[in-house]
């Protein structure tokens, strides 16, 4: 599938490096044509089929047209089909300036709704599910303490926030009802606010606006509290629990332990899904699975691939509605993964990409 595009996209090759991708500010040409069919996904997104997805993570380049936009999303969105995926997650910054601002901004590292709306619209166009998920970018909060994370949020002014998130969302859930999007993920990872009585009347005028699934993406210690304050049509996990296990345990082994913890913090539940899902590529990864790389840790392949693939395991068995990987940035190209030297929190090229593709295939044939 991911060389149906070239022979009659050669002419919009040839622009993207006239136009100069990589080289931002290069003086722009003709623009770019656009195409008005995309790759086709195996096995189909229904209501019903488990959601076997990807999450793109988008740090907006300003400098790239709209035009090639439009062509990294095509390559990722190639790249996804091609690990059996039926669904994508597009996951973009914003921003508090300090753990205890009232008020949340974007910047121009936020994609605008102009241009989430093409990613998305070549996602749909291509078959897969589409979900829509801003983030809150943590960087800034950390360098200020290094304990601080997005989880750690606490608003000096709760009712000024709501507000402030509500305008910062309204243009986004616009985009997302005109582009058809299937889920728009409302917050993720607020662990300190998500019990707050103020999510009820920001759900209710985002259905308003939005008339698609409204989901919330728990962190992995804090899914009962989220389940119990936000009143989202789906509350999954973002799945990064820290297990006692030996980083050389089988897969079976592994298994075992996200059995264990899904079953204490989340009996059978209709309707959950994991929306996130990783690990990197090193021995210490099963200390904490969300730190997503450790400067001068040796590179460890097996322990990412056994780990990834016990998850995907037991979403399968317990019959989650799906799961979805993390992460591909927008704006690598997967072709040119380096499993060797890439940073260790990747699993482009590595047994661990395999194996999400195995569990993939599968899942999807007997369902």
């Amino acid at each position: 599938m991911k060389g149906w595009r070239w022979m009659a996209g050669l002419a919009v090759l040839i622009t993207v490096v006239t136009v100069g991708w990589s080289t931002p500010g290069a003086p722009q040409t003709a623009p770019v044509a656009e195409e008005s069919t995309g790759p086709r996904v195996g096995s189909p997104w229904s209501p019903g089929r488990p959601q076997l997805g990807v999450q793109i993570y988008w740090v907006d380049s300003p400098a790239d047209t709209d035009a090639v936009v439009r062509l990294k999303a095509r390559r990722v969105l190639d790249h996804i089909i091609g690990m059996e995926a039926n669904a994508v997650s597009v996951s973009f910054p914003f921003y508090s300036d300090e753990i205890t601002s009232s008020s949340l901004r974007a910047d121009e590292r936020t994609p605008s709704p102009k241009r989430l709306a093409i990613v998305l619209d070549e996602a749909r166009e291509a078959g897969l599910r589409t979900t829509l998920r801003p983030l809150l970018d943590e960087a800034n909060l950390i360098e200020q303490d290094n304990k601080n994370w997005r989880g750690a949020l606490a608003p000096a002014d709760r009712e000024t926030w709501f507000a402030s998130y509500r305008d910062f969302l309204a243009p986004y859930l616009d985009m997302a009802e005109r582009a058809r999007v299937d889920t728009v993920v409302i917050g993720a990872e607020l662990n300190l606010i998500q019990d707050d009585p103020r999510w009820r009347p920001l759900v209710d005028w985002a259905r308003t606006r939005y008339p698609g699934e409204i989901g919330y993406a728990a962190n992995w210690d804090a899914y009962p509290q989220a389940l119990a304050g936000v009143p989202a049509d789906a509350v999954g996990i973002d799945a990064y629990p820290q297990l006692d296990i030996d980083p050389a345990a089988g897969v079976a082994e592994m298994a075992a332990g996200w059995r264990a913890w899904l079953n204490d913090i989340a009996p059978p539940t209709p309707g959950l899904l994991f929306y996130e899902i990783g690990a990197a590529a090193e021995t210490t990864t099963l200390d904490n699975p969300a730190v997503p790389h450790r400067p001068g840790t040796p590179l460890d392949e097996g322990v990412q691939q056994r780990w990834l693939a016990a998850a995907c395991q037991v979403a399968r068995e317990r019959d989650l509605a799906g799961l979805y990987l993390w992460k591909i940035e927008f704006d690598v190209d997967p072709a040119l993964a380096d499993p060797a030297a890439d940073l260790h929190d990747s699993f482009l090229g590595r047994p661990a990409e395999r194996a999400i593709r195995d569990c993939f295939q599968s899942w999807a044939a007997v369902r």
